[in-house]
């Protein structure tokens, strides 16, 4: 083990663990679920030929005019995508021959990308082509044979309404009678209330479930690490402070926060992300406190210190790097915590705002009539198994991060 770093070690704990790696692998599917969404499923074809000749490219203009905010940030990943790729595994063949290690070579692909999509968002939005596609339904146009044109696996928009086929059980198929249907398209799981397909519904759900998950998680253990730090590094009065500010903020339960705060200004998924986020960093603060409160007395630190570095170099460049397991590990839970928040709030009729498909309003259709059980088995799957998923990552991570794991190698 001499010579490996930290998060090397980790690493290999943790792949001894199959179940958490494959696990890991499925979270990696749903951020591309996530991202390719609209190449899943689209009302909207990839080309569509007019009578005269004239090729368009309506599925392009919508990936530019999102429904949301948030499928916005999306279409931009996936626009992004396979410059991105190309361009990682070109600079990884270069940096491995340098002999850059292979966690370094992915944290600067991750970086990259995120830092990519941070630069298209504004990027696609200045150049989009105004969205003249809209009001046009090109699968009607399609069957009284004026144009052809080639669509997604799935056919159908995530906000797409068809009053023909309200509530449609699973496999339901639609023929040809109606004029804006082929024989050949079905609906795998069934309709919602304004005959939206369940399946394209869900995928397009993934968007919101991961964004609240990693944003409120994001917001929290970036203010617990920082509040942590400071009262962990300083120690006696700047500690007991902080330590009553993070038993006054524990008093304020984040689920009845956000019932309020949705009863006064309305239904948002942002208001949901930023409550989580600014209610739920105490935990982390308290685990980033105990490990900063171990490290400051280590040898390193006092080195550090003797060479004349400051406090803030101390804390963010020496101690924090080795204070960030607990904090790591907590994240993939917090994720789950979050996504079943905003499930049980869109339950209640407080989550996403209609008609944003997200998998708590299935549900919240499922308890107005249980009649229609294949909102309950589908978006309560969808939950139940992301929710299983992100756990068992946790539980991976923390054993791997345990210390006492290290001398088993």
């Amino acid at each position: 083990m001499e010579g490996e770093a930290y998060f090397d070690v980790v690493w290999k704990q943790f792949r001894k663990n199959r179940i958490a790696v494959w696990m890991l692998w499925i979270v990696v599917a749903l951020f591309l679920v996530g991202i390719f969404a609209p190449v899943l499923a689209s009302n909207q074809p990839y080309w569509f030929r007019e009578p005269d000749g004239t090729l368009r490219f309506p599925w392009l203009v919508s990936l530019f005019n999102a429904d949301t905010a948030i499928d916005f940030v999306f279409n931009s990943a996936l626009i992004l995508f396979f410059p991105w790729l190309a361009a990682t595994l070109f600079f990884n063949q270069r940096a491995r021959g340098r002999g850059v290690p292979g966690r370094r070579r992915l944290g600067m692909a991750l970086l990259l990308f995120f830092a990519g999509v941070a630069v298209a968002v504004p990027a696609c939005h200045v150049v989009r082509p105004d969205n003249k596609y809209f009001a046009r339904d090109f699968k009607r146009d399609q069957i009284q044979g004026q144009g052809s044109g080639s669509y997604t696996l799935i056919p159908y928009g995530p906000l797409e309404v068809d009053l023909d086929t309200v509530f449609k059980v699973p496999l339901y198929r639609k023929t040809a009678d109606f004029a804006r249907y082929r024989d050949n398209q079905i609906h795998l799981m069934g309709t919602d209330d304004s005959g939206r397909d369940v399946l394209t519904r869900l995928l397009y759900g993934t968007r919101i479930s991961i964004t609240i998950g990693i944003v409120a998680v994001s917001i929290y253990l970036t203010i617990g690490i920082c509040i942590g730090a400071v009262a962990g590094y300083f120690g006696g009065r700047v500690d007991m402070m902080i330590s009553r500010v993070i038993e006054i903020v524990l008093l304020f339960p984040s689920f009845f926060l956000i019932l309020t705060l949705v009863a006064l200004i309305g239904p948002s998924i942002y208001i949901i992300m930023i409550v989580i986020g600014l209610t739920n960093w105490p935990t982390t603060a308290r685990l980033t406190r105990g490990e900063f409160l171990k490290q400051r007395s280590i040898d390193y630190v006092q080195a550090a210190r003797g060479l004349g570095a400051s406090n803030v170099r101390v804390m963010f460049r020496h101690i924090l790097p080795n204070a960030l397991s607990p904090a790591f590990v907590s994240a993939p839970f917090g994720i789950a915590g979050a996504i079943v928040t905003e499930a049980t709030l869109s339950v209640l009729g407080f989550g996403a705002r209609p008609p944003a498909p997200s998998w708590g309003s299935l549900l919240y259709l499922s308890v107005q009539n249980y009649a229609h059980w294949w909102f309950t088995v589908f978006a309560g799957l969808s939950i139940f198994l992301t929710m299983t998923v992100f756990n068992i990552v946790g539980n991976g991570l923390r054993d791997a991060m345990d210390p006492r794991l290290k001398g088993t190698q």
